[in-house]
């Protein structure tokens, strides 16, 4: 295995835990959380998708590839929030 299968396997990783940790803190929040397998699979692979891009850009070693799929769903998520689309999406 090279080194941007690995980086992309780590960055997808960091993208899977990050839209695990995601539903975990929505678990907590919510008294009787309405849980949907659909929704909760498409989202974590989303997220390991992207974070699998994000890793794949990243060089050096696993483990910043893995923190870059982590981190790189932040980014996008709070991106998305501070833009006019999240707005549209409240009202609707």
């Amino acid at each position: 295995m090279n080194g941007f299968e690995l980086y992309l396997i780590a960055g997808f990783a960091g993208g899977v835990v990050r839209g695990l940790s995601g539903f975990l803190k929505n678990l907590k929040k919510e008294k009787r959380p309405r849980f949907d397998w659909a929704y909760f699979g498409s989202t974590v692979f989303v997220s390991g998708l992207i974070g699998g891009a994000a890793g794949a850009f990243m060089e050096g070693n696993w483990k910043t590839a893995f923190l870059a799929g982590y981190a790189g769903i932040d980014f996008l998520e709070n991106a998305y929030k501070s833009s006019p689309l999240a707005g549209l999406a409240k009202r609707s």
